[in-house]
C-alpha cells in the first residue's frame, strides 16, 4: 500500500452515498461504475439496507488487518488470511446502516480480475449479499467457533493452520458464504458470478498441473525419512482440499436458487478438469459438503446449527483420520460480542465450555 491517497470521492446512488479512498487512480473507474451498478440494482429490488458505503481500494490489505480486525471482531483465523482475500465487506449486523468495503487491488491483478468487469460485478454482489445473508442461521453459526488440535511433532504446525481455516471456513462460516451466494443469484446476478466461477474453474484446471511437482517434493522427503509415506499421501490430501474444497460454497447455491445448468455445467468441469486428478478424497469430500449446504435453512436454532456444523466437521476429520493424521477437531462455542458484527466471533475459547470433538488420525 502506497503512502499517499491518491483517489477520495463521495458521490450520490439512489438512496446511498458511496465514498471511495483509493491509493492509486490507475483503473479505478472500472470498479466505481460497477460498485454504483450493483448498488442500483439491489436498491430497485428493494432488498438494500444501508445509507451509505465506504470502500477502500488499497495495493494490499495487510497494513489493515490489524484495524479489520479490531473494527469486526473477526477470529484471528479468519483475520490473518484477509490479505490473500480479493475483497471483504465490514458492517455492524446490528446496524446495517453502513458497510464498509476493503478491496486488494494486487489480488485482483494476480487473478484476472480487476480488468474483468463483469468479474467486479460478481465479487462486489456476493460481498453485499453477506449482510442481506443475516439470519437466524448466521447468528447461531456466530457463537461457533472450531480449534483444531495436533499430537505432539506431527503434523506440522502450518499442516494444522491450514485445516483450522479449512475447518472454519467450511464448517462455520459457509452458511453465510452460501447465502450471500445464493442471494446474489436470486437478485440477479447469476450471470455474473457463473462467468465469475467458470474462469475459476479454468484456472483450477490449470493449477492441476503444478500439482505433479508437489508430489515429486513429497515423495523425496519421504525417501529421505523426513516424512513416512502415509504423512506425505495426508500431506498431498490437505494441500488438495485446500486449494479446491471451497467450489462447493460455489455451486450448491446455484442449485439452491434454481440454476441448475450453471451448477451443472461449473460442477462437471470441476469434476472432470480438476477432481479427478486430486486423491479421490477430495471428490468424496466435495460431493458430501455441497449436498450438506443443500440441507441448509435460513432459521436454524442454536441447537440444529451445532449439529449441521458437528456434522461437516466430521467430514472432514474422518477424511483427515483415513491418512492417519493425528489430529483433533473440536466445535466450540465462541464468546459473544455486544454488538455483533459480520463474523463476530472471538478465536479464543475456554477449554470448559461444551464441544463437539472429532479426533482425525489412528487410534
Amino acid at each position: 500500500m502506497s503512502n499517499a491517497i491518491e483517489h477520495f470521492s463521495r458521490t450520490r446512488v439512489e438512496n446511498t452515498t458511496l465514498q471511495v479512498i483509493a491509493d492509486t487512480q490507475r483503473n479505478l473507474d472500472r470498479l466505481i461504475r460497477e460498485e454504483e451498478s450493483v448498488i442500483r440494482h439491489f436498491v430497485r429490488l428493494g432488498t438494500w439496507p444501508h445509507r451509505s458505503v465506504n470502500m477502500f481500494v488499497f495495493e494490499n490489505l495487510q497494513p489493515l488487518v490489524a484495524q479489520i480486525k479490531s473494527a469486526a471482531l473477526l477470529s484471528s483465523v479468519i483475520a490473518d488470511d484477509i490479505d490473500r482475500r480479493p475483497m471483504v465487506n465490514i458492517y455492524d449486523a446490528a446496524d446495517l446502516a453502513e458497510c464498509t468495503v476493503f478491496v486488494n487491488r494486487r489480488t485482483l491483478e494476480i487473478e484476472g480480475i480487476w480488468n474483468d468487469a463483469v468479474s467486479l460485478r460478481a465479487l462486489l454482489a456476493h460481498e453485499h449479499g453477506h449482510p442481506l445473508a443475516e439470519n437466524e442461521t448466521v447468528r447461531a453459526a456466530r457463537e461457533l467457533s472450531v480449534e483444531v488440535a495436533a499430537a505432539s511433532g506431527t503434523p506440522t504446525a502450518t499442516i494444522v493452520g491450514i485445516l483450522h481455516l479449512l475447518a472454519d471456513r467450511l464448517c462455520v462460516h459457509s452458511p453465510q458464504e452460501v447465502f450471500a451466494n445464493e442471494i446474489a443469484i436470486r437478485a440477479g446476478f447469476g450471470a455474473a458470478l457463473f462467468h465469475l466461477d467458470k474462469a475459476a474453474v479454468e484456472k483450477a484446471r490449470l493449477g492441476v498441473a503444478k500439482r505433479a511437482s508437489l508430489v515429486r517434493g513429497l515423495e523425496e522427503r519421504a525417501d529421505d525419512g523426513k516424512l513416512t509415506a502415509a504423512q506425505a499421501t495426508g500431506m498431498l490430501l490437505v494441500g488438495d482440499l485446500q486449494a479446491y474444497l471451497g467450489f462447493a460454497l460455489e455451486t450448491a447455491p446455484f442449485v439452491r436458487a434454481d440454476r441448475a445448468q450453471e451448477a451443472h455445467a461449473l460442477e462437471a468441469a470441476l469434476i472432470e478438469g480438476v477432481l479427478r486428478h486430486l486423491d479421490p478424497a477430495a471428490l468424496r469430500l466435495y460431493e458430501k459438503f455441497r449436498d450438506h449446504y443443500l440441507r441448509l435453512r435460513t432459521d436454524f436454532t442454536a441447537a440444529e446449527m451445532k449439529i449441521w456444523s458437528g456434522e461437516a466437521l466430521g467430514f472432514l476429520a474422518d477424511a483427515i483420520r483415513e491418512k492417519h493424521l493425528q489430529l483433533r477437531f473440536s466445535l466450540v462455542r465462541a464468546h459473544s460480542a455486544a454488538k455483533p458484527r459480520r463474523r463476530s466471533r472471538m478465536a479464543s475459547t475456554s477449554s470448559a465450555q461444551p464441544c463437539i470433538a472429532h479426533d482425525g488420525g489412528s487410534p
